[in-house]
Formats: structure tokens, sequence, C-alpha cells
């Protein structure tokens, strides 16, 4: 079985695209398909995101909002799942909700920087991760300032986050990847040198991560094509699909046709 989710799970077309999911269901599943508590409902919803089967985990989900409406774990669950497959306008509700009922707030700014980012609202996206950036850690700190600084180049603002925030030997912890392209995007990594890394990298996660940081780095160069091309190829890559630098390289292939080079 699966570190992060099973073996034998759905694909980003089927819960991103046109694609139909047709797994089976697996034993925990099915043992909990005709629950009618509201922790049931919860653990049906964990059960079907093992598989990444988000699409019918919203719906789950759902059904427990209705059953509890003031219990902010169906919604902080449900949001994350839209922003998985790619409904961020749906996601940014829940997260505003989760805000109202007290939720955590690096995690509420963090994910609605990520819903304004692949809704296209760079400006709002920027805001929200200025929120978040002060409540981090290092390690959650460098993600923050990876979206906000891909947020202020595609809004055309300085990525104030990346000049004063970001530094070299942050503890990062298992964000390396991200470290990796902030590193390039501030010029302490040479983008030529960064490319011949990235053709080494083996691990689809960690590649996703840092090969659209990587692009975003020579879009701003002019280098347009080849960042066209790197996205396309982290789509191509689709191991761990589920990672939100994939998600928006897939939003950018198929849902911003005008955005990519023709």
């Amino acid at each position: 079985m699966g570190l992060f989710f099973a073996d034998e799970h759905a694909t980003p077309a089927s819960q991103m695209g046109d694609g139909v999911c047709e797994l089976m269901d697996t034993p925990e599943v099915s043992a909990l398909k005709d629950t009618d508590t509201y922790e049931g409902l919860l653990a049906l919803g964990k059960a079907l995101c093992y598989q990444l089967r988000y699409r019918e985990a919203v719906e789950v989900y759902t059904k427990a909002v209705e059953m509890r409406p003031r219990d902010i774990r169906a919604y902080r669950q449900r949001g994350a799942r839209y922003i998985s497959t790619l409904r961020p306008f749906e996601a940014f509700k829940d997260f505003l909700r989760c805000r109202q009922l007290g939720g955590d707030e690096m995690d509420i700014s963090y994910r609605l920087g990520l819903c304004h980012y692949l809704a296209g609202d760079y400006i709002q996206g920027m805001k929200e991760l200025e929120q978040a950036e002060p409540l981090c850690d290092d390690e959650m700190a460098v993600a923050v300032i990876y979206w906000h600084t891909l947020c202020a180049w595609r809004a055309g603002r300085s990525a104030t986050l990346l000049r004063y925030v970001y530094r070299r030997g942050m503890e990062v912890g298992h964000h390396t990847a991200y470290d990796f392209a902030m590193a390039v995007a501030a010029g302490y990594v040479d983008v030529d040198k960064a490319l011949v890394r990235l053709k080494a990298e083996k691990d689809d996660l960690e590649y996703s991560i840092m090969a659209y940081g990587v692009a975003a780095v020579l879009k701003q160069d002019g280098r347009r094509e080849e960042a066209d091309e790197l996205i396309r190829e982290i789509v191509r890559r689709d191991g761990f699909w589920i990672s939100y630098a994939y998600i928006a390289a897939w939003n950018d292939v198929s849902y911003q046709k005008g955005f990519l080079t023709k």
C-alpha cells in the first residue's frame, strides 16, 4: 500500500478533467458506504481520498456539512478537495467559512492564496499569502514565498517576500523543492544549471514543485517556449499529481489555454 495514497488510485483526468473514475471500492470504503453519522462520513471521505477519489469525497463531505454546519472539520476537508479537483471558487467559500469558525489562520490564508492563484486573482493571492507569512515557521514560509512570488510575477508586481524574507539556509524541513525553486528565483542558482538538475530528478512530487518554479523564472527571463514545455512535462509526469504545483500546471495547460504560448 502506498504511503500517501493507494497504489491503485484515480487519475488527474478523472478528478480535474473529463475522465471517469472506475476504481473498485476498498474494504474501508465498502464498510462505510451506508454510514449515517458525522464521524462516519468523515471516515468515508478519508477512505475515498486515499484512492484520490476526491470528487466523490466532496459529495460525502457535503453531507457532513449539512449534518453539522458549525463543525469546521468537514468544511476544511471539502475545501482541500475542491482545490484538488480544480474548483477554486468553491474552495474559497469553504476556507472563508473555516475562518468564520475560528480555524488556523496560517492554514486558511495559505490555502486561500492558492485558491486565488488558481482562479487567476493574483493580487488577492498575494494579500492572503502576506497574511500567512508572519504566522509560519521556515518550513511553511518557503512554500508561502514560492506561491507569493508566482502571484507577484503574474500580476506584474514586486516579489517582496522573495526579496525581503527568503534567505539561504532556511530550516525548510521537507520543503526542499520549494527552497530549490526560490534559490533559482532569487539568483542563487543559475537557471540553466537548474534545468540540468531537473533532468536528473526522479521523484515526481519534487519534480513538479521544482519545475513549476523554474518555469516561472524562465518566463520572467523571456524564455516562454522553454517554460511552457517544462509545464507540459510536469503534466506528463503524473505520478504525484495531487501536488499543488502539478494542479497549477494542469490548470495552465487545460483550463487557461491562453496562458501558454501557442
